[in-house]
C-alpha cells in the first residue's frame, strides 16, 4: 500500500513538470509489465532508499530506471526473433481488420507481447473465428517464413499463442457451433487434454481447424514482408510502442501492408 501511494506522489510530481499523470504511469506501468507485485515492491524500497541517501524526494527517474535495469538481457538476436514474431500477430491483425493494436513490445520479462481490442460490435461468425485463429499463429509462421526456422515461444502453456489458438479451435468445434460433426451439440470441455486425447475424430477435426489458420497466416505474411519487417525494425529501435508512437509507425506500416496487397 505504502509502495502504490508513493507511485502515485511520483506521478503527481511529473504532472507538476508536465508530463499528464496517465502516462507517467502508463510509463511506469510499461516497464512493469509481468513483474509480480513482490518485485515491484522491492524495487520501489529501493529507490525509495536511494532517494533518501541523497536527501530529496522519490522520483519518477528513481523508480523508472530501476524498473528498466530489471527487464532481462536478451541477445540481437533473440530480440529480433521477438520482433519479428509480434510483427507477425500485428500486421495479421491489420490485414484481416480484426480490432485495434494498442500495445507491442519485446521487453517483456516473458517475451513479446501484441495487445489489441476487438470490436465488440463485430459479429461472431465463423469466419471471425478463423481470422483470430490465424492471428494468434502469424507470430509463429512469421517466424517460419522471415527467419527460417521457428522457437518455442508460440508454445509452452495454456496462455501461449498455441494454447489459445487450440482452445479456441476446440470451442468452434463443441461450443459454437461450428463443428464438422455434431455442431448442435453443445459439450464442454472442462479439461481439455483429456478431451482431445480420448476423442481422435475430434483432435483430428481441431488440428484442421489450426492447420488452416496457420496456411492462411503463412500466406499473410508472404505477402506483406515489407511490412512486417519495418514493424520489427521499429520495434528493435523503440522496444514498446504504444501511443502516438504506435499511431505513427502503424500507419506507416498500413501503407506497406496496401501496397503488398496491390501487388497481389
Amino acid at each position: 500500500m505504502e509502495e502504490q501511494e508513493e507511485l502515485m506522489a511520483v506521478s503527481e510530481q511529473g504532472c507538476q513538470a508536465g508530463a499528464p499523470g496517465d502516462a507517467v504511469l502508463r510509463a511506469l506501468a510499461v516497464k512493469a509489465r509481468g513483474m509480480s507485485g513482490a518485485d515491484i515492491e522491492r524495487l520501489v524500497r529501493e529507490a525509495r532508499q536511494k532517494a533518501r541517501r541523497a536527501h530529496r524526494q522519490l522520483v519518477f527517474s528513481d523508480v523508472f530506471d530501476l524498473l528498466a535495469a530489471a527487464r532481462p538481457e536478451r541477445s540481437q538476436a533473440l530480440r529480433w526473433c521477438m520482433a519479428i514474431h509480434e510483427a507477425g500477430h500485428a500486421v495479421a491483425r491489420l490485414v484481416l481488420d480484426l480490432g485495434r493494436i494498442t500495445s507491442i513490445g519485446i521487453d517483456g520479462p516473458a517475451g513479446g507481447y501484441t495487445e489489441g481490442k476487438t470490436a465488440t460490435t463485430e459479429t461472431e461468425t465463423e469466419a471471425v473465428f478463423d481470422g483470430l485463429l490465424a492471428v494468434s499463429l502469424a507470430g509463429r509462421a512469421a517466424e517460419e517464413e522471415l527467419l527460417g526456422s521457428v522457437s518455442a515461444g508460440a508454445g509452452g502453456s495454456p496462455d501461449s499463442d498455441m494454447g489459445k489458438a487450440t482452445a479456441l479451435a476446440l470451442a468452434m468445434e463443441t461450443e459454437l457451433g461450428f463443428g464438422e460433426t455434431w455442431p448442435l451439440l453443445y459439450r464442454h470441455a472442462d479439461n481439455q487434454t483429456t478431451m482431445l486425447a480420448y476423442n481422435p475424430p475430434l483432435a483430428e477435426q481441431v488440428n484442421a481447424r489450426l492447420e488452416a489458420a496457420y496456411a492462411q497466416a503463412r500466406e499473410l505474411i508472404r505477402s506483406n514482408e515489407d511490412a512486417v519487417r519495418f514493424l520489427a525494425n521499429a520495434l528493435m529501435q523503440h522496444d514498446t510502442l504504444e501511443g502516438t508512437a504506435l499511431v505513427i509507425v502503424l500507419k506507416e506500416v498500413g501503407k506497406r501492408v496496401a501496397s503488398a496487397d496491390s501487388d497481389q
